[in-house]
């Protein structure tokens, strides 16, 4: 059983489990083998179940719980199918910047819909030449009246080619050298907006990412979110805490694939016994137990420092990095103990363990940013 550091947690998992028992094991390898496209009604009854705005303030539609139960969700989904924690994780991301620096009424108009799935969220940042260096925004705003004229294009956006409402940063007006981003609230049926899923991903499959060209967007002046040349501030400042979520995610995944070793090992016979009994099976077991207690209480740590309103970047770059390695870690123990039966995933779902779990590594901050970031707080 997963250790937890507060009481609420364990009614977090068994809510999860009596979901993921009833609509996430029936579908979720099928969901991963079709052709990549949005899974609406996937998505809905994750939305309808609470799992969606789960941590969205009540107020606006959400279930407000706090930053430690919100990574537990995501851990024990990730736990069932990583692709089903993403699903419910990204419009988490999409909206924080809504209810955290928007005005009352784009609260208003904009949360509830999203923590009902009325309306699918979408964090657009990332562009091909800004994904690390989020700041070198080109995608442009120029004001034509009482609207932003918006041109540009958007890469590797979760929820992209599905999004109802988009987030997106961008630079406000034209000028020399870095601009200052700004961040615009934008419904995607708004003409000149065209998304575009993205073919062949590796993982995480039933969770789509898109590709968004923008020609001539034209969007009421009153749909900037916040203050011009803040944009960039609040997209870190939600990557922060989205930095834990990407934890948990690795947590939950490493815990399904020292789980599925221990259960593997038990009855796989060699040699005229179980291969839980060769030492070899036995010490990769312990390295993976060992290094995914010392991931998940990172984890926790970052969160409970959310929930207490300190500092939390230092740790949750921290968490980030070290959980999605120990998840690379677990993950290929895994696919070593399990063998052929690994590698095959008709035979179990290690294999898709493998794929889902790479993305970890570079979305929301690539861990080489990670580092950069730890290093930068303790040294500057």
């Amino acid at each position: 059983m997963p250790f937890n550091v507060d009481e609420k947690q364990q009614a977090i998992r068994d809510r999860v489990r009596e979901f993921a028992q009833k609509e996430i094991v029936p579908v979720f390898m099928e969901l991963d083998r079709k052709k990549e496209e949005f899974p609406r009604e996937y998505y809905k009854k994750l939305a309808d179940a609470g799992l969606v705005g789960f941590a969205m303030p009540k107020e606006y539609g959400g279930e407000g719980h706090d930053n430690l139960e919100y990574a537990t969700l995501v851990e024990e989904l990730c736990y069932w199918d990583a692709p089903t924690g993403l699903l419910a994780a990204v419009p988490e991301l999409a909206t924080y910047p809504i209810y955290a620096f928007g005005t009352e009424e784009q609260k208003k108009k904009y949360v509830p819909k999203c923590a009902s799935g009325e309306m699918i969220p979408a964090f657009v940042l990332t562009e091909r030449n800004a994904g690390s260096d989020a700041a070198n925004q080109q995608t442009t705003a120029i004001i034509d009246d009482d609207h932003f004229v918006i041109n540009g294009e958007k890469i590797f956006i979760m929820h992209g080619d599905a999004a109802d409402l988009a987030v997106l940063f961008c630079r406000i007006g034209e000028g020399e050298g870095r601009p200052k981003v700004s961040a615009i609230l934008v419904e995607t049926d708004t003409p000149g907006w065209q998304g575009f899923t993205l073919q062949h991903k590796m993982g995480m499959r039933a969770a789509t990412t898109g590709r968004i060209e923008l020609k001539n967007v034209r969007v009421p002046v009153s749909q900037q979110l916040g203050e011009t040349g803040k944009g960039f501030k609040y997209a870190m400042n939600t990557l922060d805490g989205a930095r834990i979520g990407v934890a948990a995610q690795g947590v939950g995944m490493a815990q399904r694939a020292l789980d599925e070793s221990i259960k593997y090992s038990k009855k796989r016979q060699a040699f005229g016994a179980p291969i839980a009994k060769l030492q070899a099976i036995q010490w990769m077991i312990a390295e993976m137990s060992t290094q995914l207690e010392a991931a998940r209480l990172m984890t926790y740590k970052a969160a409970q420092m959310q929930d207490r309103g300190e500092r939390f970047s230092l740790e949750a770059a921290q968490a980030k990095m070290f959980a999605t390695e120990v998840a690379r870690f677990c993950v290929d123990r895994a696919m070593q103990i399990h063998g052929g039966y690994g590698y095959i995933g008709e035979f179990s779902i290690i294999e898709k363990l493998y794929r889902d779990q790479r993305v970890t590594e570079i979305y929301e901050g690539t861990n080489e940013v990670q580092r950069l970031v730890v290093a930068g707080n303790l040294l500057r």
